[in-house]
Formats: C-alpha cells, structure tokens, sequence
C-alpha cells in the first residue's frame, strides 16, 4: 500500500540507478528504493563499465527486487548512462535519478509526487537532503530554503539555496530538455539550468535523499564544477539576466579555480574586483599568493 496522500491516478515515475565502482554501498541503495512505498515505479539501473564488483552486486539485488539491470560495454559517464535509461524506458509521468551510492528515505518518492499532483502548474519537486559519512552516519542536513514558485533565477543568483541536484522532474519538462549534454561533467548544474527556466518548482515538505560525502564525489572537483559551469552559463546567454549571472560566476570561478589552477583564475580577476568585500575574493587572494594555509584555518570554517 502507498504511504501516499493524494490519488496519484497511475502517474509512472521512472527512477535511474547509474552505478560505477560502488561495490561497498549499491546493494543498500537498491534495497532502500525497494523500501519505498509508491508502487508505479519503473527502475532501470545500469552499470557503466565499472571495474570491481559492483556490476555483479547490482544485477543480483535487481533479481531478487524485481529492476530492470544493464551493463555499459564501455564508460559513457553519468549523462551518457541518464540518456540511456531514458531511451530504454517505457510510458512515465515523473523521472528522478538517483547515484548508486546515496540513499532513498522511506516516503521519499511519494512525497515528490504528492507535490506534482497537488500542482500540475509545476515542472518538478524537490526536498530535503541529508549528508551522510562513507559509513552511513548523518552529518547534517544540506542548507535548504524550502521555496516554491518562480524561484529559478534566485536560485542561481544564490539568492536562495534548494538542493537542486535532487528534483523529480515531470515528463513535460524533461521531454523539453531532451537529454543531458555528454560533454558537460557535472549533468545536474546543466538539467537545472534547461529544466529550472520551464516553470515553477515545488517544496515536497520531505527528507528525500541521503546523500553519501566522499573524496569520489564530482563536486570535490574543482575544475569539473568549473567547466559545468561555464557550459551552464553558455546555455544561458539568452536570457535577461545574462550579462549580471556572468559577472557573478566569474567571481565565483576566481575563489574555485585559485589554489590548484591559478593562471585559469586569473582570467577571473576582473570579475572578482567587482565584488571586492565578499569574503571569497580575499581567500582568493590569498590562496594565489600561496597562503591557502590560512584560508583553511580562518575562513572556511
């Protein structure tokens, strides 16, 4: 029986598994989709080439929970691997994805469409998300200004903060999209910015994913978060608020780009000047002169 509040009339939601080389934590994410209560469901997980034993962990946990299990011959990354599954899957209402080494929180997904069905102005839900440790234990939850409506501007402005990794997108919205771009390396920053910009956004009033930190996570990457964003930006350069978002996230770049790809962060130098009291810009310039060792001691705690 679904914990669900709302009479979803059989809206599908398609949930993606991709999996690579996370042999110590895919069987605790499948059995924690397998938990959930929402009964339309149709998961695809697909292994993408992965070199231990997580292809042979996920394809016996599919069996016993009843997925649908797939193996890359070669890597397509996770964008290659999302437009896969989309490709592979039958008739759906909802889509979500989730990485093979985070954690679905009971009702998670119900909630999600509890909010789409609620609000068919919407294109897609989200909630909270709760850092966990490699071994599982809780860190605390991800800053979340739990907004609803037109709030994709502000989102990107960091005027407010949403886990936006994490939104079920409704099937308008991703048909609109039409599938992730394979040369962008972090795929979420660039399905927020096609996606986000369709509509309206919807607060789910949940904890729907737990969210494994760890040194293989994309985001410790400072020059993968760097290159999505300038792909993000590129795909943005028709909208209004263009010349400002620009100027914003060159600032940004400087502080990212300034310990380890220092001449790159340079070219950011002028866009930085513009905002000359944010804390980021001196611990920026501190860390180009080499005294990072004070930025890790005072201003990033």
């Amino acid at each position: 029986m679904s914990s669900s509040k709302l009479d979803h009339n059989g809206r599908r939601v398609l949930l993606r598994v991709p999996c690579y080389n996370h042999e110590r934590y895919v069987e605790e994410c499948l059995a924690s989709i397998a938990a959930q209560a929402y009964p339309e469901m149709e998961v695809i997980v697909v292994d993408d080439a992965s070199t231990d034993e997580t292809a042979s962990i996920a394809e016996q946990a599919c069996q016993r929970h009843g997925f649908r299990f797939l193996r890359n011959e070669r890597n397509l990354g996770v964008a290659g691997t999302l437009n896969k599954i989309a490709k592979l899957a039958g008739d759906f209402d909802f889509v979500f994805s989730i990485a093979s080494d985070d954690i679905l929180p009971p009702g998670s997904i119900a909630a999600m469409v509890d909010a789409l069905t609620a609000h068919p102005e919407v294109v897609g839900a989200y909630g909270d998300v709760e850092y966990i440790d490699m071994e599982g234990r809780p860190l605390g939850l991800m800053r979340n200004d739990k907004e609803s409506g037109d709030i994709f501007a502000k989102v990107l402005f960091n005027e407010i903060s949403i886990p936006w990794t994490w939104i079920m997108w409704t099937k308008a919205a991703y048909d609109s999209f039409g599938g992730y771009d394979e040369g962008v390396p972090m795929e979420d920053s660039y399905a927020f910015a096609k996606m986000g910009r369709l509509g309206h956004l919807r607060y789910a009033g949940a904890l729907v994913v737990r969210y494994r930190k760890h040194a293989g996570n994309t985001t410790a990457n400072s020059w993968h978060i760097y290159q999505s964003s300038l792909r993000v930006l590129e795909s943005l350069r028709s909208e209004p608020f263009y010349p400002k978002l620009r100027r914003l996230y060159g600032s940004e770049h400087f502080f990212l780009l300034s310990r380890r790809h220092k001449l790159e962060a340079l070219r950011h130098l002028p866009a930085a000047l513009t905002r000359p009291f944010r804390r980021q810009f001196w611990a920026g310039l501190m860390n180009l002169i080499g005294l990072g060792f004070i930025v890790d001691r005072f201003i990033r705690k």
